[in-house]
C-alpha cells in the first residue's frame, strides 16, 4: 500500500502538468488553424460544382471542432488555474446542459465526417449521380436528421437524475457533481450500458466502418483514374529528342482535324482531376478522426462501468488515479482531432496552399 503512494503522487503530478500545459499549446494552434481553414474553403475556388458541398462540410467541421475544443478546454482551465478550483457549470442544471451540448457536438463530428466522406464517394465513384445528389441537398437533410437524433439521444443528460449537489462534511463546502445520482440505480444502469451500447453502434461502429469503406473505394478510384490519365496523355503526346544534346522538343501526333477530340479528352480528365483533388486530404482527416475519437468512446464505456462499481460497492468513491490518468490521455487525443483539418489540408493539398497564399495577398 505504501509503495503505491509515490506512484500515485507521480501520476497526479503528470495529470496536473498535462492539464496545465497541453491545452495552452493546442488552443491557439487549433483556433488559428480552423479559422484559416474556414476562410480558405470560403474561397471561390472551392465553390465550384464539384467541391461546393464538401467545402460546406469542411467549414461546418471547423466550427464544430472549435466549439467542442473550447467547451473542453475552458472547463479544464477553470479547474486547474482557479483557486479554489471551479467548473464551467455551477448548478446541476448547468451541468446537464453542458454535458448534453458537449456530447451532442462530439457525436455530430462523426456524422459530419461521414457526410464529407459520402459526398466525396459519390462525386468520385458514382459521379453520374452527383449532380442530382448535390442539387437536391440530400446531404444536408441527412445531417439535419442525424443531429436531431443525436440530440434526442443525449437528452438523457437533461434528466433530473443527472447532476446533484454534494456537501463535503470536513469543510461544509458544497460542490456540483456532474454525474448520475447514486440513488438512481436504474438510470445509472441505462447510462452505463444502454447509452454506451447506442454510442458504440450508432456513433462509433456504423460511421467509422462506412468512412473506412468509402475511403477505400475512393482510394482505388483515385489510383485507377490517375493511371488512365497518364496513359491517355502518353497516347496524345510524345517527347522527341531534339538535335541539340542539351534540350528536347515537345511534339504531338495529333492531326488538325483531331484537335477538338483531344480538347474533349483533356477537359474530361481535368474534370476528373477536380473531383479527386481534395480527396486525399479529406480522407486523411477522416482517418485521423477515426483513430483519435474511437478510443474516447471506448474509454467512456469503461468509465461508466467504473461509476456503477463505485456507486454500488464503494459508496460513491472518487475516481481512481489510473482512471483520471487515462481520461487525460484520451482527452488529449480529442484535442488533437479538433486541430488537425488545417494542418492535414496544408500538408497534402497544393490547391489549399495556393488559396491560403491568396488569402493574405
Amino acid at each position: 500500500m505504501n509503495s503505491s503512494l509515490p506512484t500515485e503522487r507521480h501520476i497526479t503530478l503528470i495529470i496536473h502538468l498535462t492539464n496545465s500545459i497541453f491545452p495552452l499549446l493546442i488552443l491557439p494552434l487549433a483556433t488559428i488553424g480552423n479559422s484559416l481553414c474556414f476562410l480558405v474553403f470560403c474561397r471561390p475556388k472551392f465553390q465550384k460544382r464539384l467541391t461546393r458541398t464538401s467545402s460546406v462540410c469542411v467549414r461546418l467541421l471547423c466550427i464544430n471542432d472549435l466549439i467542442l475544443l473550447y467547451l473542453f478546454i475552458i472547463d479544464i482551465f477553470l479547474k486547474v488555474y482557479m483557486k479554489p478550483p471551479i467548473r464551467i457549470y455551477s448548478t446541476p442544471t448547468g451541468c446537464r446542459l453542458y454535458k448534453c451540448i458537449r456530447y451532442s457536438i462530439l457525436d455530430f463530428s462523426a456524422y459530419i465526417q461521414l457526410g464529407l466522406t459520402t459526398d466525396r464517394f459519390i462525386c468520385c465513384v458514382y459521379h453520374t449521380y452527383y449532380s442530382r445528389w448535390r442539387k437536391r441537398n440530400y446531404l444536408f437533410y441527412l445531417l439535419g436528421i442525424a443531429f436531431v437524433c443525436i440530440f434526442a439521444k443525449n437528452s438523457s443528460f437533461l434528466s433530473p437524475s443527472y447532476g446533484y449537489y454534494s456537501i463535503n462534511t470536513s469543510n461544509n463546502h458544497t460542490t456540483v457533481k456532474c454525474s448520475v445520482k447514486i440513488k438512481a440505480i436504474y438510470f445509472t444502469m441505462y447510462m452505463a450500458y444502454g447509452q454506451s451500447l447506442i454510442d458504440m453502434i450508432f456513433i462509433t461502429c456504423i460511421p467509422f466502418f462506412l468512412i473506412l469503406y468509402f475511403n477505400s473505394r475512393i482510394l482505388r478510384q483515385v489510383v485507377r483514374l490517375r493511371t488512365e490519365c497518364w496513359s491517355t496523355f502518353t497516347r496524345i503526346m510524345h517527347i522527341a529528342p531534339a538535335r541539340s544534346e542539351s534540350s528536347f522538343s515537345l511534339s504531338t501526333n495529333i492531326p488538325a482535324y483531331g484537335t477538338a477530340n483531344t480538347t474533349v479528352i483533356i477537359t474530361a480528365h481535368r474534370a476528373r482531376h477536380r473531383r479527386l483533388h481534395l480527396t486525399f486530404a479529406l480522407g486523411c482527416i477522416s482517418f485521423i478522426f477515426m483513430f483519435s475519437t474511437a478510443p474516447y468512446k471506448i474509454f467512456k464505456i469503461i468509465e461508466r462501468h467504473d461509476k456503477v462499481i463505485r456507486d454500488q460497492h464503494k459508496h460513491g468513491a472518487q475516481k481512481s488515479v489510473h482512471i483520471l490518468f487515462a481520461e487525460v490521455i484520451i482527452d488529449c487525443f480529442v484535442y488533437l482531432s479538433c486541430s488537425t483539418p488545417f494542418f492535414v489540408c496544408f500538408a497534402t493539398s497544393s490547391i489549399f496552399r495556393d488559396e491560403l497564399r491568396r488569402v493574405f495577398q
